[in-house]
This record gives structure tokens, C-alpha cells and sequence, in this order.
């Protein structure tokens, strides 16, 4: 017998017997208006699978019971559960978590009696949990809690080990068959077997049908009785034991444990995986991980999710041009951008190319404070992680590209101006004219100072000044009140946002005439 449940969900198997028996069962499912409760015949002619036997099923005690329907924070249509891509940014929620535990692990092989693994990992949200070789019987248990009441067995060939030992067998979905030669490695890099056990406690079984296949495919386990559900405890210390259990052939296992905590990186209250902004810097993660340059996807909008509708997220709930299947395990079709190679995605990043300058102030959005958060103190965002606040300026529009080549500034590495020669002091006479010059390095435009006395003021091209925005600055007919001023060049690189260097200060000092004529009389005048 079989659920087809519409659109989202492919046929879920209950259960296969011979002869004359009841079944009772209860499993949960998501199901939607529509939804059909049917047999399965296929293969078989009117006596069943088994000459003599009959396939017919007499469905008895059916009884569906409402629930709240579970959260969709992207409304795509996939419940967040089952959605790789809660926020539809383009990142899936397994990218968006912290990793800080990635262990490999080895069991003996082909000796007799249980084979354990124990790891241990602090403040658990999340586990991924896989098997490049299984043979053949193993039990995950979670803080003293088993992810299954029985221990669970890949070998379709221990039928003793599960008629009397209580072991129950795993199979796929989709017809119910078993893992081919699962001791065996995939040659594909993908595992044989692999456990997640979700944010909720969830925990969900897939495999690689053989040694070649490309895609993991969804399993059940034996009689569709249901994985027990673990219990997250925020901060604390996690014990995971892998046990591998003695069977019919030999024995062994290895794998990778991956335990992850419920990243939120910039401390906003919403986890990276529900989170537009996932730094506070004031640029979507959808334009920081470069999802927008994958053909197809796009952001017209301006919200932060990927446009579409909700055919177009599949039934994984991940946008179909970001993957090559609509599996239950995401297979991308592009890589998260880190583009100082730092092991620290763009997103997560508030100085993605690693140039000392803090990406909200390269893309041009204000930063009063520079702690590399959009705005000023207090930082305020809503239910999407996106910072809001009254008077707020910049932030999630175009980022900047000053020298318009096409890369955002806060993605090119672009160095600070170096100051190679410093303007020196001069001496003149009154009328008399000179320059001032400076000589520096990664350097795109000049601003030339005097001061007044109490600030540094832009000069312009007026007066006796000229060259005022280039690296010589010429004054012209200088006049005695011109005596004593300070001059200074400000430098600048237009794709560097965060300092724009000063050079040393040069005095104007106009030297006064030595020989004074006055009605016929000449004084000459000590220079001093």
C-alpha cells in the first residue's frame, strides 16, 4: 500500500506482507487536499505476487488528524522541514550552519562483536552523519536516546538477524529495495548511507542505490516504524556513539560525522539559515554568496530571495537552476563565493577580500562607528535579520563598483595609497609664485588642503591656486597675508573606501623685500 501525496511528495510505501494479515500502523505525513490512498499492483497479476495469494487490501480504521501546518518562512510551498533552503537565498541551510565538528571514523573490520565510535561536540543543532562503507547492521545513539527503537540492518541477507533479534531492515521509498552491496564504496564520492538529524530533532535516512549511483535517494526503515525524535540541548556537551553490530558477513564500517551548531553570525537573534543579511553589513547574502550569477536566478524584487514561483523551487524546496536534481540531498550546480579563500563565506564575512576595509563601507552604506555593521548603535533588524531603524541610510540597494569594472568594490582587493614623497616648505617672495608637489602609489585623485586656522579646507581651482586636484599644486602671486600657511594633500584610491591617507603639512613663508624706497630715500633692511 502507498500514500501520493500531490506535487510535493512521491509515493511514501507502508508496508509489504504475503497472506492473509492485518496491519495496523501509524506514521505521520504531510499530506494536502487531493491526496490518495491506493495499492499498488504493478507487476503483479490478480493472484498477487505469490501464486494462490490475493493483492487486494481492505483499508480499515483510516483516520487523518489536522495538525497546524508547519512553518514556510520563504513561502515557497515546502514546509521548512523538508525545505533545503529555508530562506530561498540561495544558500542551503547545511552551508548556513557551523560546522565545528568534522571527524572521519573507521571501525575495525572483520572482527567479531560490537564495533563503537564515540565523538563529541558542543551545542548541537544539526548532524549529518555518513557512511562511505556499511556492513551491515549499526545504531546511532544521541545522549543516551537511539535515532530507532531497533537496531537497523542494510543486509538483505539477515533475515535471521531480524526475525529473531528484532532488527529491522532499511529500504528505499521508492520500491522498497535494499542498498547493493553497501560494504562497498561509492565510486561517485557520494556515501552509502547518510543520517540527518535535523534542527527540530527530525531524523531522516538516505542511500546510494549502488556503487555508481550519482543521487541519494530517500529509505525507510522496516514496517515504516518511526525514528524516535532527539532532543537538542542549546550549549551543551553531545555524545554521539556509532555502533556497529555483528551480522551475517563481514564487518566494519567508515564514514564522516559533520555536528553543527545554529550559526547566527552576527548575534541578531535570527540563524544564518533564516537570515537575509547574515552580517549586518547591509548586502543581501543572496548578492554576497554570487547565486545572482548563475544563469536564471534572480532578485528583481530586491528582497533578498530568489524570484520565482513554486514550481520553480521543486520539491526540495532549493531553486531548480541552483542544482542538477530535485533530490532530498542538494546537489549545487554552483560554489558559495569566499573570495579571500579565508574557509569563511562571503556572507558571513564582513570583509569578504580580506583588504582591511570593512565591506559596508565598500559598498558605499554608512558605518559611523566601523565595527563593519550597517549604521550606527544600536543595531536594529527585524524577523528577516535585516537592520532597520529610523533615518537609516544606505544599505540593500547596488553595492558600489567606483571604477566600474564590473566587480563590486567590496569583493576586488584594492590597496591603500602609499605617500612616496611628502610636500616640502618654501620660501617666496611676495608676488612671486611656487609649487607644491607629492608622489604616491595606488592613488586615483588628490584633494589639496590649506588650514585656516582651526579646520583643513578643500582648495579649488581659484585665485592664486591651480592644480589643486592633481599631485602638484601650483600658488601664483602670492601676497604678504600669505605668509605662514599650511598646506597638505589628501590621497585617495577610488575602489579603497576606508582611508584616505594625509600627507605632511608644508609651510608658505614669504620672505620680505631687503631695499625700501620711500620718496627718494632708500633703507636697506636687516632680513632678519
Amino acid at each position: 500500500m502507498k500514500v501520493l501525496f500531490p506535487v510535493l511528495i512521491p509515493f511514501v510505501y507502508l508496508t509489504l506482507f504475503l497472506g492473509h494479515e492485518t496491519y495496523p500502523d501509524v506514521f505521520p505525513a504531510l499530506a494536502h487536499t487531493g491526496t490518495n490512498l491506493s495499492t499498488d499492483r504493478t507487476g503483479y497479476d490478480n493472484n498477487g505476487p505469490v501464486p494462490g495469494y490475493d493483492d487486494r487490501v481492505y483499508p480499515d480504521d483510516v483516520m487523518a488528524t489536522a495538525h497546524p501546518a508547519p512553518p514556510d518562512t520563504d513561502n515557497d510551498g515546502i514546509p521548512d522541514d523538508v525545505d533545503l533552503d529555508d530562506d530561498n537565498d540561495g544558500i542551503t541551510d547545511e552551508e548556513e550552519y557551523c560546522t565545528t565538528t568534522h571527524t572521519a571514523f573507521l571501525a575495525s573490520q572483520n572482527t567479531h562483536g560490537n564495533r563503537t565510535v564515540v565523538i563529541n561536540h558542543t551545542g548541537t543543532g544539526y548532524l549529518r552523519l555518513d557512511f562511505d562503507s556499511m556492513n551491515s547492521s549499526f545504531q546511532l545513539d544521541i545522549n543516551g536516546t537511539t535515532i530507532h527503537p531497533s537496531i537497523m540492518e542494510s543486509d538483505n541477507n539477515a533475515w535471521l538477524w531480524v526475525i529473531f533479534f528484532g532488527r529491522k531492515y532499511i529500504r528505499f521509498e521508492s520500491d522498497n529495495a535494499f542498498i547493493n552491496s553497501p560494504w562497498t564504496q561509492n565510486t561517485n564520492g557520494l556515501p552509502r548511507l547518510r543520517i540527518i538529524v535535523d534542527e527540530s530533532g527530525n531524523v531522516a535516512l538516505y542511500g546510494s542505490r549502488t556503487t555508481s549511483s550519482t543521487s541519494l535517494e530517500p529509505m525507510r526503515v522496516q514496517s515504516n516504524t518511526p525514528f524516535n525524535t532527539i532532543n537538542w540541548i542549546p550549549g551543551s556537551n553531545n555524545v554521539f556513539t556509532i555502533t556497529n553490530y555483528p551480522g551475517s558477513g563481514q564487518e566494519g564500517f567508515s564514514g564522516e560525522l559533520f555536528a553543527s551548531t545554529l550559526c547566527d553570525s552576527d548575534g541578531d537573534g535570527v540563524i544564518n539559515s533564516l537570515d537575509l543579511d547574515s552580517d549586518n553589513d547591509g548586502i543581501y547574502d543572496i548578492v554576497e554568496s554570487g547565486v545572482l550569477d548563475v544563469s536564471g536566478i534572480d532578485d528583481a524584487d530586491n528582497d533578498g530571495r530568489i524570484d520565482g514561483d513554486s514550481w520553480d523551487f521543486g520539491n526540495n524546496g532549493l531553486h531548480i537552476g541552483l542544482e542538477n536534481n530535485d533530490t532530498e540531498v542538494a546537489d549545487l550546480t554552483y560554489t558559495i563565493a569566499d573570495s579571500d579563500s579565508d574557509g569563511i563565506y562571503n556572507p558571513f564575512d564582513t570583509d569578504s577580500d580580506n583588504d582591511a576595509c570593512n565591506d559596508v563601507r565598500e559598498a558605499g552604506y554608512p558605518d559611523d562607528n566601523g565595527d563593519g555593521i550597517l549604521g550606527t548603535l544600536p543595531t536594529i533588524t527585524d524577523s528577516d535579520g535585516l537592520v532597520t531603524g529610523t533615518g537609516l541610510l544606505g544599505g540593500y540597494t547596488t553595492p558600489n563598483d567606483n571604477d566600474s569594472n564590473g566587480v563590486y568594490d567590496f569583493l576586488e582587493v584594492s590597496p591603500l595609497p602609499t605617500i612616496t614623497l611628502h610636500p616640502t616648505s618654501t620660501i617666496i617672495c611676495p608676488g612671486c609664485s611656487t609649487t607644491f608637489s607629492v608622489a604616491a602609489t595606488n592613488t586615483t585623485s588628490y584633494q589639496w588642503q590649506v588650514f585656516d586656522g582651526t579646520n583643513w579646507v578643500d582648495l579649488t581651482d581659484t585665485g592664486i591656486y591651480s592644480g589643486t586636484s592633481t599631485d602638484i599644486l601650483s600658488v601664483t602671486g602670492v601676497a604678504p597675508d600669505d605668509n605662514g600657511n599650511l598646506y597638505r594633500a589628501i590621497l585617495a584610491n577610488t575602489a579603497y573606501a576606508c582611508s584616505t591617507p594625509a600627507s605632511n603639512t608644508a609651510t608658505l613663508t614669504i620672505r620680505a623685500k631687503t631695499v625700501i624706497t620711500n620718496r627718494k630715500v632708500t633703507y636697506r633692511v636687516d632680513k632678519n
